[in-house]
């Protein structure tokens, strides 16, 4: 039989790679890749075996800029993901790695914009310092795309009235020179009555009985019929910091995925809740310009006075060893909800020999931390936020 074969000798350690050459019945050169999943060689393509297998798919050359997702290639052992199948170049899912929170106007987040940035890079730079760190020994976690997957950005725009006074007043101000406005005073009669309303409603407020709720429009359209008009312009507020919210639907199929996914759900716990009484980074310098030590932490602050902020959570859209091209992506997020569902059928059920539950409903929901502006959200492909 022609081709390459699977490799004669057995795996030293589970995710071991190999590959092998052999020559087709046509004389042809074939090469196979390999990888050892702790029992048997199982065949894998090139770009999975070039990424490090399925314990490391990713690379770094991700076109992602805010907040780094990189494996540690010495723990690769410390990712976990459900389901328990392997990651191959065409699996679409999501990895979730989690980091310290740094504060926005720390020494943290400013010693991490190199110099000759722009004004963006400074902005983002508490993300950008984002670094992953294991939680209950879990580096990452991945997870298939969620039940519904969608993206929203809010804008803040506001219907905002104007009067002629005001109009002009406005322009003027603006523009420095506030004599316009006073022209218009004096030229427009309109204006003028506007005025004379206005006086005399403020004089009519102070009576009693009146209540002191009558407004200038109130006096001309109870005297005149008529009221100011609004000159209503549309006015651009500010941007909303993006939300996402995902649900997973975990059903394990062995003892093995139900710890997993107990695991899974007991991370996403923990980080997103505060640490009480201590500080999670003793390296942190709380913005005294050097290292301080826990000690000297307790000793100013008190280890009961403060609790730690929760952890952020950075997740990457994948497809294979890349970062997903027709996803939008986002910068790191707080997890501002986790809820766990222990009976999504509606009745409670476990496997026979173990109290891990069939099936478990894990919705989680996500603030991200940086606003994103027109020039992140490139015209091309690429894992752009």
């Amino acid at each position: 039989m022609g081709g390459a074969q699977k490799p004669v000798t057995s795996g030293t350690k589970k995710g071991q790679l190999e590959k092998t050459t052999g020559n087709t019945a046509g004389g042809g050169s074939q090469t196979k890749y390999w990888e050892w999943d702790g029992k048997k060689w199982k065949e894998i393509d090139k770009q999975l075996y070039d990424a490090g297998g399925s314990e490391a798919p990713y690379n770094d050359k991700s076109t992602l800029t805010v907040g780094p997702y990189k494996p540690p290639t010495n723990n690769k052992k410390s990712y976990i993901r459900w389901p328990d199948a392997m990651v191959t170049s065409s699996s679409d899912y999501i990895y979730f790695e989690f980091g310290k929170y740094v504060p926005p106007f720390s020494n943290d987040a400013s010693n991490s914009v190199p110099s000759g940035s722009s004004g963006i890079d400074a902005y983002n730079a508490s993300a950008t310092a984002f670094k992953p760190e294991s939680i209950n020994g879990v580096a990452g976690i991945l997870l298939p795309m969620p039940q519904d997957l969608s993206t929203e950005s809010r804008q803040e725009w506001q219907g905002k009235s104007f009067t002629r006074i005001g109009k002009s007043a406005v322009a003027a101000l603006a523009a420095g020179n506030p004599r316009p406005g006073v022209n218009t005073a004096k030229d427009v009669m309109g204006n003028l009555e506007a005025m004379m309303a206005a006086i005399t409603s403020s004089g009519l407020n102070k009576l009693p009985g009146v209540g002191g709720n009558l407004t200038l429009s109130d006096i001309t359209g109870s005297t005149r019929g008529v009221v100011l008009n609004p000159n209503a312009e549309v006015l651009y507020d500010s941007p909303n910091l993006r939300e996402i919210g995902m649900t997973f639907k975990l059903v394990a199929s062995n003892p093995t995925e139900s710890d997993t996914i107990h695991k899974i759900c007991q991370v996403f716990r923990r980080a997103s809740s505060p640490s009480y009484g201590k500080v999670d980074d003793p390296g942190s310098n709380f913005g005294y310009g050097g290292e301080v030590s826990q000690e000297k932490v307790k000793e100013v602050f008190g280890s009961d006075n403060f609790i730690h902020v929760p952890k952020l959570c950075k997740f990457t859209f994948m497809s294979g060893s890349k970062a997903h091209k027709y996803i939008a992506q986002y910068k790191p997020c707080a997890i501002i909800r986790v809820q766990v569902n222990y009976t999504p059928d509606g009745t409670y059920a476990s496997y026979s020999g173990t109290t891990a539950p069939v099936a478990v409903e894990l919705a989680l929901g996500f603030l991200e931390s940086k606003l994103i502006y027109s020039s992140e959200i490139s015209t091309g492909l690429g894992g752009t936020f």
